[in-house]
């Protein structure tokens, strides 16, 4: 069953911490709001049939232009990607 939109962005964001994480706040105690955004726009992404390569560049820009940390393009997101593809959207 399909999860409401606001349910598939939390688990984007949740996902995105697992297994992007380019902020390191993985480990640190407490909830973690820094992916929401982010997650709103790989939800879109996902609903519109973005392919994975579309999902990896976006991503990839925010590391670049917003977190600077361009050095992070070169990581392979596919177990990201995975994860994000197994997450049931309601689109």
């Amino acid at each position: 069953m399909p999860l409401p939109t606001r349910n598939a962005e939390r688990r984007i964001a949740e996902v995105l911490l697992e297994h992007w994480d380019p902020l390191r706040v993985r480990d640190t105690p407490g909830t973690h709001e820094e992916y929401l955004a982010h997650a709103h726009s790989v939800y879109g992404l996902l609903a519109r049939g973005a392919s994975s390569v579309q999902v990896s560049r976006y991503l990839h820009h925010i590391e670049s232009d917003e977190m600077h940390h361009p050095e992070l393009a070169a990581e392979d997101l596919t177990p990201l990607l995975t994860a994000l593809r197994a997450i049931d959207l309601d689109a």
